[in-house]
C-alpha cells in the first residue's frame, strides 16, 4: 500500500510539473516570469564569468571612476552600462555579484525554516494531543511578532554575516512552514489508508516517512517558492539598515543602501537599477509562485 501511494504522489508531482510547463508557455506573464527567473539564476551561478568587472578587486576599482553616468567609459575601456558608484564599482557587476549573495540567503534561509518546519508540522500532526497543542502555541507565539522585528533583534545578538542572516531568516519563517505542513497532514490523518497503516502496526517514523511526508509536501513547494520572494525583501530591508550583510558580500539592499547617499546629487542610477532588479527578482519569483498554487488548488484560479 505504502508503494501504491509513494508511486501515485510521484506520479502527481510529476503532472503537477507537466500543468506548470504547459501553463507557462500559454500565459505570457508566467512565461515571461520563468524566462527572467532563469536568467536571474544563471546570473547568480555565473557572475565570476558573466560580470563585465569585479567590483570588489581592489586593485581594479579606482575611485577616479566614481559616479560615472550609464554608458560612460571608466579608465580601464570598460564601458559601464548602468553607470558607477561612488567607489568606481561598476553598477552592473556590482547588481550580478548582489544577486548572488540575496538568491542564496533567500534559499538557504527557506531550505533551513522548511526542513524544521516540515519536522515540526508532521510530528504535531502524527501525535496530536499535548504534543500538537505545545508545538502548535510555539508557532502561534513565533507568528504574532513580525519578522522584520524578530530578525532585527536576532541579528543585534548574532552581529553581522551572511550565516547570521541565513540563521535569523530561517527562525523567523519556520513557524509558517510547521502550521502549513500540520493542516495538511492532519488532512491526511483522516483518510482510510493512514488508518490502514496504522492498523498494519507500522513504525510511526516508516508512517510518518511512507504516508504524511509524500502527500503533505505540495503545498510546501509553493509556500517555499513564495517565501523565497519574502526573504529577499527582508533581507534587503536588513542590509538598507546597516544590519544585514556585511559590505564585503554585497546583495541588492546594500546596493541601495550604498547609493541613497547619491541621489540629491544626481546619480541616481546608484540606487535605482538595484531597486528594479530588487522589485524585477521578487515579481518574477511571485508570479511564478502564484501559477504553482494555481495548480496545487485549481479553485483559486477561477
Amino acid at each position: 500500500m505504502s508503494e501504491t501511494r509513494a508511486e501515485s504522489a510521484a506520479r502527481q508531482e510529476s503532472g503537477l510539473f507537466s500543468k506548470l510547463v504547459r501553463s507557462d508557455l500559454s500565459r505570457p506573464t508566467t512565461l515571461i516570469s520563468g524566462i527572467l527567473l532563469l536568467v536571474i539564476a544563471a546570473s547568480a551561478t555565473f557572475a565570476p564569468l558573466i560580470a563585465p568587472t569585479d567590483p570588489y578587486d581592489l586593485a581594479t576599482v579606482s575611485v577616479l571612476d566614481g559616479r560615472l553616468a550609464p554608458g560612460e567609459e571608466m579608465f580601464d575601456g570598460t564601458i559601464a552600462w548602468l553607470g558607477t558608484d561612488g567607489a568606481g564599482r561598476d553598477v552592473l557587476s556590482a547588481i550580478i555579484f548582489g544577486l548572488r549573495t540575496s538568491l542564496t540567503v533567500a534559499i538557504s534561509s527557506a531550505l533551513i525554516a522548511l526542513i524544521v518546519g516540515l519536522a515540526v508540522g508532521l510530528t504535531a500532526a502524527f501525535y496530536g494531543g499535548r504534543i500538537d497543542a505545545f508545538l502548535m502555541r510555539i508557532v502561534d507565539i513565533q507568528l504574532s511578532f513580525p519578522a522584520i522585528l524578530v530578525a532585527l533583534v536576532l541579528l543585534a545578538l548574532l552581529g553581522k554575516g551572511v550565516d547570521k542572516v541565513i540563521i535569523a531568516l530561517a527562525i523567523v519563517q519556520w513557524a509558517l512552514y510547521a502550521r502549513t505542513v500540520r493542516a495538511a497532514a492532519m488532512v491526511e490523518r483522516r483518510k482510510e489508508y493512514f488508518e490502514a497503516a496504522i492498523c498494519l502496526e507500522l513504525s510511526n517514523v516508516r508512517i510518518i516517512w511512507k504516508h504524511l511526508l509524500p502527500n503533505s509536501v505540495s503545498p510546501l513547494i509553493v509556500l517555499a517558492t513564495l517565501q523565497t520572494a519574502h526573504s529577499i525583501s527582508i533581507e534587503a530591508t536588513l542590509s538598507f539598515l546597516g544590519v544585514g550583510v556585511p559590505i564585503t558580500e554585497p546583495s541588492l539592499g546594500s546596493l541601495i543602501s550604498n547609493g541613497f547617499d547619491f541621489i540629491l546629487s544626481g546619480a541616481y542610477w546608484i540606487t535605482f537599477f538595484p531597486g528594479v532588479m530588487l522589485l524585477a527578482t521578487v515579481a518574477a519569483i511571485n508570479v511564478f509562485g502564484d501559477q504553482l498554487r494555481a495548480m496545487v488548488n485549481p479553485r483559486l484560479s477561477r
